[in-house]
């Protein structure tokens, strides 16, 4: 399946160059040069601040230095990035280097997942009001129009459910894996310890419930770290000429958020992001060409950040605790 989704993704991508015309494309990639420098420097300040949300997780005070955390939080990137697996390996990789630095699995399980939540609500939030505007402003097609009420219908749910599973502390993690050790999907060596499973939770709902001031802080810092995208998109459109406002680099950064997780497990995005970026820009009258090269430079920034991520993840993984 997953190499299904990596075949299906490189023959969009093959369709959208023949599409829009490959000289286009090159010409439109050409006009980046030198401004590569800051989208490099805007996607690594991405990663800085995001380790920093990171590190609030850990409950523990002083237990994980900061260089650490980000060392963590690059070696998680790569696994995400280049593989097949997405966050279901990058996750835990992370969690197990936690321990490296001292933390409990069980600690380290709990602060990698608290971060991976809070920064998927903040992103929830962006699609819902990136869609909403989309639907509102633009009147896109009625296929494309049900899709986008499909998706901000979805992210509201997930925020729902989630609030409401906090608020009353109820383990959802728990439920669902209990659900699927039912069901016989894990079994043997996977099935699972409950126990071990809710104390994890408790530790997770610390954050999430029991500390409101260090929640919004991390949410604060994820926001943060969801801006500077923003400001990167902005700067993509400026050196390919396209005339856009900084809130239209904010509706197109929201608007493709959903596409990253539906197809979280295509490497680097795969033709996925060209046509997510293509679609929401032509939806927004933007040169479809753009949307096409702005995710091709960003996959590129990506391949840098995760080459940076395997050779750091090399070094913590050989070092002595």
């Amino acid at each position: 399946m997953r190499i299904a989704f990596l075949i299906a993704g490189a023959v969009l991508l093959g369709a959208l160059l023949w599409r829009l015309g490959p000289a286009q494309i090159i010409d439109a990639v050409g006009r980046i040069r030198w401004y590569v420098l800051p989208v490099l420097c805007l996607g690594g300040a991405h990663q800085v601040v995001r380790a920093l949300a990171l590190r609030a997780c850990v409950l523990r005070a002083g237990i994980l230095r900061y260089r650490d955390a980000l060392a963590i939080r690059l070696s998680g990137e790569a696994i995400q990035s280049l593989t097949f697996t997405g966050p279901i390996v990058a996750e835990p990789t992370k969690a197990w280097l936690l321990t490296r630095r001292g933390l409990t699995l069980r600690e380290g399980f709990a602060a990698t997942l608290t971060e991976y939540l809070i920064y998927t609500f903040v992103t929830a939030v962006m699609s819902v009001i990136g869609l909403l505007y989309l639907i509102v402003r633009f009147d896109p097609p009625a296929m494309l129009r049900g899709i986008a009420i499909g998706v901000v219908c979805a992210c509201a749910a997930f925020l729902i459910a989630s609030a409401i599973a906090i608020a009353r502390r109820f383990y959802l993690i728990g439920t669902i894996i209990a659900w699927l050790a039912r069901a016989g999907v894990l079994r043997g060596r996977l099935t699972p310890d409950m126990t071990w499973i809710n104390q994890m939770e408790d530790l997770l709902l610390l954050v999430l419930r029991d500390s409101p001031g260090r929640f919004v802080m991390v949410a604060a810092i994820e926001i943060a770290a969801q801006a500077l995208l923003v400001v990167e998109l902005f700067w993509l459109f400026r050196a390919l000429g396209v005339t856009a406002s900084g809130w239209s680099a904010f509706v197109v950064e929201a608007s493709v958020k959903f596409f990253e997780f539906a197809f979280v497990f295509v490497p680097l995005q795969l033709g996925v992001s060209e046509g997510a970026y293509a679609l929401v820009c032509g939806i927004m009258s933007l040169p479809l060409t753009a949307g096409f090269a702005v995710a091709f430079v960003r996959r590129a920034r990506s391949l840098v950040i995760a080459a940076a991520g395997l050779v750091v993840m090399a070094v913590i993984t050989r070092r002595r605790r």
